[in-house]
C-alpha cells in the first residue's frame, strides 16, 4: 500500500513542472498624453520551449471590444509606427515588454500579454490597466489674454486677464 502523502507529493511536483509558464504584468501604469510607456511582461517557460510567440491585446475602457496591438501584421494600421518589442530580449531574457509611443487618450485600457508555447497553447498575464493622463508633454500653457468691455464715458468697465475678472 502507498503512503497517503505520496500522491500529494507527486501532484505538487507535477504542478511545479518546468513546462509550466507564468506570465507577470504590473496591475497598472500611468503615462502622459503624447509620451511613451513600457508595458512590462516577463515570463518563465520551459527551456525546451523553442517556438515561443507573443500577442498583446488591449480591451477598451468599459469593455467596448478588444484590439490586437502586437504582432505588427495583425495591428490596426494607426499603431504600426508606435509600437515596438525587442525580439532579442523576448527570446533570450523571457521579456515580452511592449513599448508604446506617442500616446493618445484612445490608448487607455487593459493590456494583456499572451505567451504562446505552441499554435494552440497560450498563457496570459493578469493584464495592465494603462491610464493616459494630462496634456501632451511640452505643451505650453495657454497664453493670458485681455478682454475689456465698457460703456461710453466710463460708466461701466469690466475685463478679464487670463482666467481672472478685474
Amino acid at each position: 500500500m502507498l503512503p497517503i502523502w505520496l500522491p500529494l507529493l507527486l501532484r505538487s511536483m507535477s504542478l511545479s513542472s518546468p513546462a509550466e509558464v507564468r506570465v507577470h504584468q504590473p496591475p497598472e501604469l500611468r503615462a502622459s498624453l503624447g509620451g511613451s510607456v513600457l508595458l512590462n511582461c516577463t515570463f518563465s517557460a520551459a527551456p525546451k520551449a523553442s517556438k515561443l510567440a507573443v500577442t498583446w491585446v488591449r480591451s477598451a475602457p468599459g469593455g467596448s471590444g478588444e484590439v490586437q496591438i502586437y504582432p505588427p501584421h495583425h495591428q490596426v494600421t494607426e499603431l504600426r509606427s508606435r509600437v515596438a518589442l525587442d525580439s532579442g530580449r523576448f527570446r533570450h531574457q523571457r521579456d515580452a515588454s511592449l513599448h508604446l509611443a506617442n500616446l493618445t487618450q484612445h490608448d487607455a485600457g487593459l493590456y494583456r500579454c499572451f505567451i504562446w508555447t505552441s499554435a494552440t497553447s497560450s498563457h496570459a498575464g493578469n493584464g495592465t490597466e494603462l491610464s493616459v493622463l494630462g496634456e501632451r508633454p511640452g505643451t505650453p500653457p495657454p497664453r493670458p489674454h485681455a478682454v475689456c468691455w465698457g460703456f461710453a464715458r466710463g460708466l461701466f468697465l469690466s475685463g478679464a486677464v487670463g482666467n481672472h475678472t478685474v
